[in-house]
């Protein structure tokens, strides 16, 4: 959310108004002594010679305003806030001493040139009397000379200050970033990441503080202070230098910006340790920089597939950035019905890909006005080939779209080919993009015989602007960058939380009155904006933590659903429909409950009824147990959090199950020691169990567990024995699999399973154990739909 700078620049200019009227009268009463005599009666102490309140007023309003001048957008950087404010205070200490001395002349002493002496050695910081042939000049000493002096002492030691911040800036901005709260980070900033970091400033919502940690001597820091950043320079060839800050326990999105894949994965796997032990926060928004767009769909891939659930990640890149900005600009035309892609590269992919993505959101939600998505033709010897690259990846992520179709045209885009088609297309329905370095020439030519069709070329040597018209026809230059059309940057999943919001927003009559929470994204208040991004992000952290499953379906595509049987279901059966038990589905909705009541309570709302926006009161936050048995409060938690992970499938993010329900049978020996001690795994690593810690006997081995979660999951049978009762889940293992278990790392037995308990614990089982001592649930549809035996 941009920052308010409206309110500010009023209020600048306000100040800068009040303080120019206010120096102006000062010093026409340093000329004019009898001028505050013929203010009102109240207000005649205003100027008057020694008054204190007229020093405190006109102070308070050159503090207030200098505080302003440093906080507008263009004084930010040090130097730059020094010397304004610096030039403010001389320009004061000035005017205001010159207006005191310029009566003190006489015939020893020229009219101009004594005044103008005196001012320079206040204005030096001279601040004692001025004494004329043998008395003390202006007397009685005028009430803005008095602030002169201050003024002039203040532009003083802010010189001296600034000198001495900018010696230390390293270390303040270390020390406020480590106190900020929350941090958007972003870490390694080049000259590719230049406009993207311009682009997160300026959608930085009020409360974050943006923190830029780059290496040490990095010549872009003067640049990122000037945007309002804090600097943390580190040495990224220690890795416990980027550990050691202190700003990770309040980080509230992170970016990972080198151009090198394998170093913002390196990078992130530091940050994740570090952030694991300093608190319990998931689905904390990440986006990762990894230009080549097969390896950042396989990094998707695996992100979404794994257990980890502490971050939402989203890849950017240069090449999706770019075929981002290059269709929102053809189709915002509204003219164009297709797009000849000439040449094959990366481009010509993440072009492909980029449809595929808007078709989904269409598919799913199309705002009104909206023009229709072009076709696209790929053109060139090996067309056929990426063609089916993609088609490739649409089969293995089960995408099925009612959108353009693509085709391809397995020729080189020769000026002859070209013509061809566009004049079977129709010139002005058209547009030509080509995707590689070399094509200047033939876009110009194909310019020079269209000139309705707009012509995108890269790297043309000019000095004119991105997407500006050339000197022929259409032609256009753009360049491969991480920037956005808008200067905004959204991931995939604040993309998402706004299309739910708008498609939810579009169902409503338009002619009942609007709750605060109904408007339009654009007209919504950040706080709301906020519960849309957090009911995601819970959403992805609840289906893989809670439900067992994962977001990686790459090359496990999904049975399609029909949008009529999930809409005219109720809110439980739409869970059944997607994949979630009954058990599953009652837990993720009281998650989701709670850390929708966390949420409203931490801004300030609190229970009452009838609900009232404008007072921060709502009739939903209650306790879990009062909407579990209340039918209406469930079914409405239950249709919120069904209408949530179905939008999602809509838009291309499925779950399916990657842990099965088990329960833990057999009952065991188990004695509590008190004493820390050790065990050997099944692979034989040797695991430590702390004092207090169970010893579980069974079968000849011997196995710790943590006292709360052994309470947990064992009932007592009868000395020294206890009966296995939690419920887990679990799935199989991988070969070679590396476990973290509470008593450290272990690998997880050839066949084996990874059992998972109900505080995220994972150890692994060798698979005849586990078929001894865990029991499958398999739950019916019967037993789903007892959920909703209320409704």
């Amino acid at each position: 959310m941009p920052r308010n700078t409206t309110t500010s620049t009023v209020l600048r200019r306000v100040l800068n108004t009040t303080g120019l009227l206010m120096i102006g009268y000062l010093a026409t009463a340093a000329l004019r002594p009898s001028l505050p005599d013929s203010l009102p009666r109240g207000l005649r102490w205003f100027g008057q010679p020694a008054s204190l309140p007229t020093t405190v007023i006109a102070m308070a309003v050159l503090f207030a305003a200098c505080v302003m001048t440093y906080r507008s957008g263009a004084s930010r950087q040090l130097a730059g806030m020094s010397i304004t404010v610096i030039a403010l205070l001389v320009t004061t200490s000035a005017i205001l001493g010159l207006s005191a001395y310029w009566s003190c002349h006489d015939a020893d002493h020229q009219a101009f040139v004594t005044p103008l002496m005196a001012t320079v050695q206040l204005v030096k910081g001279g601040i004692g009397d001025y004494s004329l042939s043998g008395h003390v000049c202006p007397h009685p000493t005028p009430v803005g000379l008095q602030i002169a002096r201050i003024a002039a002492l203040s532009a003083i030691f802010t010189g001296l200050g600034s000198v001495v911040v900018g010696a230390f800036r390293s270390q303040i901005d270390r020390l406020r970033a480590n106190v900020a709260n929350p941090v958007t980070v972003i870490v390694g900033v080049d000259d590719d990441t230049a406009s993207l970091t311009s682009a997160v400033a300026r959608t930085l919502d009020a409360r974050s503080t943006l923190v830029v940690i780059t290496g040490l001597g990095h010549d872009r820091a003067a640049w990122a202070r000037g945007l309002g950043a804090r600097v943390v320079p580190v040495d990224f060839d220690t890795p416990s230098a980027l550990t050691a800050l202190r700003l990770w326990r309040h980080l509230g999105r992170l970016y990972l910006m080198s151009p090198d894949p394998a170093l913002n994965v390196a990078w992130l796997t530091t940050i994740s340790l570090r952030l694991t032990e300093l608190t319990d926060k998931q689905r904390v928004p990440l986006t990762i920089r990894i230009d080549d767009p097969w390896l950042a769909e396989a990094w998707r891939a695996a992100r979404y597939g794994g257990s980890d659930t502490q971050w939402a990640a989203d890849v950017v890149g240069k090449y999706e950035m770019t075929a981002v900005r290059l269709l929102d600009k053809i189709i915002a035309s509204g003219k164009t019905t297709r797009v000849f892609i000439c040449g094959t590269s990366q481009l010509t992919l993440t072009l492909c890909a980029n449809l595929t993505r808007l078709t989904l959101e269409r598919d799913f939600y199309t705002p009104p006005g909206s023009a229709e998505l072009p076709a696209l033709t790929l053109v060139g010897t090996d067309a056929d080939e990426y063609l089916r690259d993609h088609e490739f990846y649409l089969q293995q992520a089960g995408f099925v779209t009612r959108g353009p179709v693509i085709e391809s045209v397995p020729q080189a885009p020769t000026i002859p080919v070209m013509e061809s088609l566009i004049n079977a297309a129709g010139p002005a329905a058209c547009a030509v993009i080509l995707v590689n370095a070399d094509g200047a020439t033939a876009a110009t030519r194909l310019a020079a015989r269209f000139p309705e069709t707009p012509i995108y070329t890269r790297d043309l040597i000019t000095s004119i602007p991105e997407d500006t018209a050339l000197v022929v026809g259409l032609l256009r230059s753009y360049s491969l960058a991480l920037d956005t059309n808008e200067g905004q940057v959204q991931d995939a999943w604040e993309r998402a939380a706004r299309l739910i919001h708008e498609r939810y927003v579009a169902t409503l009559d338009p002619g009942t009155p609007r709750s605060p929470s109904a408007m339009p994204w654009a007209e919504l208040d950040e706080f709301y904006r906020g519960s849309n991004r957090r009911e995601v992000r819970n959403a992805l952290w609840m289906v893989e933590r809670i439900a067992g499953h994962t977001w990686n379906t790459w090359g496990n595509p999904l049975a399609q659903l029909s949008q009529s049987d999930v809409v005219e279901s109720s809110p439980w059966q739409q869970l059944l429909l997607l994949g979630f038990d009954r058990e599953s589905a009652m837990s993720m909705a009281r998650a989701e409950h709670e850390d929708w009541c966390r949420y409203y309570l931490r801004n300030g709302w609190k229970y009452g009824s009838p609900r009232d926006d404008s007072r921060k009161i709502h009739d939903k936050l209650v306790d879990w147990s009062v909407v579990e048995s209340t039918p209406d409060l469930l079914d409405a938690t239950a249709r919120n959090l069904a209408s949530t992970l179905w939008g999602l499938r809509q838009l291309g993010y499925r779950s399916h199950p990657l842990w099965r329900n088990f329960i833990q049978v057999g009952v065991v020996n188990a004695e509590r020691r008190n004493a820390a001690w050790t065990w050997e795994s099944d692979c034989g690593e040797t695991m430590h169990a702390d004092a207090g810690d169970w010893a579980i006997m069974d079968g000849g081995k011997v196995w710790s567990v943590r006292d709360d979660i052994f309470r947990a999951t064992y009932e007592h049978v009868g000395e020294g024995r206890w009966r296995r009762t939690g419920r887990v889940q679990a799935r199989p293992a991988l070969p070679g699999e590396t476990v973290e278990t509470l008593e450290g790392p272990t690998t997880a037995p050839e066949g084996g399973w990874i059992v998972r308990g109900y505080q995220g614990e994972q150890w692994p089982v060798p698979a005849d154990e586990f078929a001894r001592r865990y029991t499958e649930i398999h739950p019916t549809e019967d037993a789903a739909l007892d959920i909703g035996v209320n409704e």
